[in-house]
């Protein structure tokens, strides 16, 4: 893979935007096996893992197939993290957490579940559309896997602008086929690596109305354009472009809970509602995890399926960190976080055949953002997915599956922080409610006629529910964001011998980031303890 990457794109720099966004030509796929054989004792070698999120779970779920002793603790009942679902309505309505759509045909979730050898116990099921996208002064639904349809269409609601619309397209396109190897004597890479999103769209766009258009995706990374690398959007976004995207059924728990039975047919444990509570360490080394009932687990390595601030200070006592690294961690944001509001609807839904449907708000996406960050989601953009038209049978009959989501920054939730923990709610789910009923309002006025009139259930999370249930700092649900070329991504080595990261804090948000971490911390303990 490194033949894609030249002098002006570094090696790191082109790791970086490759592993955050998701990209499948970023991983050695012969070597994992290789690495496995060549340490012939491994029950000397137990292993920890703490979290049970996607990362988590594939690393778990590596080491069990390649006979590694590994016990994975969660803290929560159930595994995955974001990849989860719940009921409400006594099992009428099951809904899920995050899952729109994982990228499909061959990228990471199906060679990485490959290698495990569970991609043939699932199913999955591809997006009907690449994104419908709603403004003031458009309403447009893109066609998937096919950029050529999307160009014509684009191209004749914005006659004035095709020449520049084609361009943007084709350069994704050609950004897949540079990490493909098909290469020409002008390096697209190369020419969008310095550029930000907003940069980018402004060389060949003249109308602020179709950059937001072209730049839709950009709140599935936490950042507005004009602080999201180019290449990385190009990378990431190209990808559901050329090859669509896919959801697993029946819910994305059905990923979780099948990850986890291939760490259990392997021999290795798992321990729901049991928090690790410290790293434990020796002469510098990692030594074990002691987890919140005492007990303690020897381990040759640990993989920190966490937060990174809860780990370096919580789980590790920070006079036991290097001081440059502290600083270094310093340096970072956390992400933005997320409002979700989920939907139980009393009839169906025949009118609207979308699935993913972003509204876009007044001012585009960097006031858009700015209002998400403050918490002013009446001016903030908009997701409604209708989970009824990824599949028939998603729901009950007479009934319907939606979500609506924002960013939403932590900020304004702060001062609900300590009473929420304390079990003292009343001024924050009153908050909580306010926000729901505005994110309601806006997908009835926008998207679903009469929203409001079908509603027989309704939840909602917010930051501090993120923070509640993974204990992600913050409630951020990106990790650190994925500021500039750098990206600030973290070496999934850290400088404590044996502790290596896998998460959204080392490889950026989302599933595919999320496996790969996983996938990459399995085959840096193998590359360090193999000798």
């Amino acid at each position: 893979m490194y033949k894609y990457y030249n002098s002006q794109l570094t090696r790191r720099k082109f790791l970086n935007l490759m592993l955050a966004a998701g990209a499948a030509a970023a991983l050695d796929w012969t070597r994992i096996d290789a690495l496995a054989d060549g340490i012939k004792k491994k029950d000397d070698f137990p292993l920890v893992v703490i979290g049970a999120g996607l990362g988590g779970l594939v690393s778990a779920a590596y080491l069990a197939k390649h006979g590694f002793p590994v016990t994975l603790l969660e803290q929560h009942d159930t595994p995955g993290g974001y990849a989860t679902s719940f009921d409400r309505a006594a099992g009428k309505f099951t809904f899920d957490v995050s899952l729109h759509a994982t990228v499909a045909e061959n990228g990471i979730p199906q060679k990485v579940l490959s290698e495990i050898g569970i991609w043939d116990k699932l199913k999955v099921v591809y997006t009907p559309e690449f994104c419908r996208v709603i403004a003031s002064d458009y309403d447009l639904t893109l066609p998937a896997k096919d950029p050529e349809k999307i160009k014509t269409l684009l191209g004749d609601t914005f006659p004035d602008e095709k020449k520049g619309i084609d361009a943007v397209i084709d350069d994704m396109v050609q950004v897949q086929k540079e990490m493909s190897g098909q290469a020409g004597k002008n390096s697209t890479m190369d020419r969008l690596e310095n550029l930000t999103l907003a940069d980018w769209l402004a060389t060949h766009v003249k109308r602020s109305e179709i950059r937001g258009l072209l730049s839709a995706f950009s709140g599935y990374y936490g950042l507005p354009p004009s602080r999201l690398n180019a290449l990385f959007y190009a990378i990431a976004t190209g990808q559901y472009l050329v090859t669509g995207g896919q959801y697993f059924k029946t819910r994305s728990q059905d990923l979780s809970n099948t990850l986890m039975d291939a760490v259990i047919e392997k021999g290795g444990q798992v321990l729901l509602e049991t928090a690790a509570e410290r790293i434990l360490l020796k002469e510098g080394k990692v030594s074990g995890v002691e987890d919140e009932n005492g007990t303690r687990h020897p381990a040759r390595a640990v993989i920190a399926n966490s937060s990174v601030p809860a780990l370096f200070g919580g789980l590790i006592p920070r006079e036991k960190i290097p001081k440059n690294y502290l600083n270094e961690l310093s340096s970072y944001q956390p992400s933005i976080s997320s409002f979700i509001v989920w939907l139980g609807l009393n009839r169906e839904l025949k009118d609207i055949n979308d699935y993913e449907i972003f509204v876009g708000a007044d001012g585009g996406p960097e006031a858009t953002y700015r209002a998400a960050l403050s918490g002013d989601l009446g001016r903030a953009g908009l997701g409604v997915t209708i989970y009824d038209n990824i599949y028939k049978g998603y729901s009950m009959p007479g009934t319907s599956t939606i979500s609506v989501m924002t960013l939403c920054g932590y900020e304004p939730w702060e001062k609900f922080e300590t009473d929420y923990f304390a079990g003292r709610k009343k001024a924050y789910a009153k908050e909580k409610d306010r926000l729901a009923q505005i994110l309601i309002n806006k997908a009835e006025a926008r998207v679903i006629p009469n929203l409001r009139s079908m509603i027989e259930v309704m939840d909602a999370a917010t930051p501090l529910t993120n923070v509640r249930y993974t204990g992600n700092y913050h409630g951020a649900i990106y990790g650190y964001d994925r500021q500039g070329a750098r990206m600030n991504l973290l070496d999934v080595r850290t400088p404590i011998k044996g502790l290596y990261l896998a998460s959204a804090w080392s490889h950026g948000g989302g599933y595919t980031p999320a496996m790969m971490a996983g996938r990459h911390a399995v085959q840096s303990f193998m590359e360090d303890w193999g000798g």
